[in-house]
């Protein structure tokens, strides 16, 4: 494995775990907020910050990763507990703090450019990409919003499922133009960072009836 290519998978890795933890952390408040058990908030911050991963598995026909590794049940046990000690679910709008924003937003282009990748290995279809970058970045939020019984927030949150899809196209086009590898990737990466950032300061919504 070339340096360069290690370098990739670290980042990539680190950039996916902050975006985990950011995710599981989503997952304790909305199960906070609906005064669910210790047991429940568990299950919902793993189910924020691994079901998109899961579901993309799943639909590849690949081991879900959750069974190859402890690592995301420690990250989503270590988010609960952490949490629940601090009380974080009592401070006011703990989701608007810039450093939550900021690692959801890795998170959300971390998880929607594995999605991509795993779509450019098995040769997938331009929906197939876009299917799969939406999945593994928005799944987790889907699943933990109909476990409570609300309309998933990234059907009415504006630009954020919507970076996924950019970030897909990218990719995309990149691998037909076979020019996917380290720079374009990291380019990918900050460019839609920065969309995610600037959307969400100046709240740019998509159209709505």
């Amino acid at each position: 494995m070339s340096m360069e290519l290690l370098t990739q998978t670290q980042a990539m890795y680190f950039a996916s775990l902050a975006g985990g933890i950011a995710f599981a952390l989503s997952g304790f408040l909305v199960g906070a907020r609906n005064k669910l058990d210790w047991m429940g908030l568990f299950i919902l911050a793993f189910l924020t910050a691994n079901g998109g991963g899961i579901l993309r598995d799943v639909l590849t026909d690949r081991p879900p990763s959750i069974l190859l590794s402890n690592e995301p049940f420690l990250v989503a046990f270590s988010v609960t507990l952490i949490a629940g000690l601090l009380k974080l679910h009592h401070k006011d709008a703990i989701e608007n703090r810039w450093l939550f924003v900021l690692a959801d937003a890795v998170g959300l282009v971390a998880f929607a450019i594995t999605g991509s990748l795993v779509a450019l290995e098995i040769k997938a279809p331009f929906f197939g990409f876009v299917t799969l970058a939406f999945l593994t970045a928005a799944g987790g939020g889907i699943l933990r919003d109909i476990l409570v019984n609300r309309v998933p927030d990234v059907l009415h949150s504006g630009f954020y499922g919507s970076i996924a899809i950019v970030v897909a196209i990218a990719i995309y086009l990149l691998g037909m133009a076979q020019m996917v590898n380290h720079a374009s990737l990291l380019a990918v990466f900050v460019g839609a960072l920065l969309l995610r950032l600037i959307a969400y300061r100046y709240r740019w919504q998509l159209p709505k009836l």
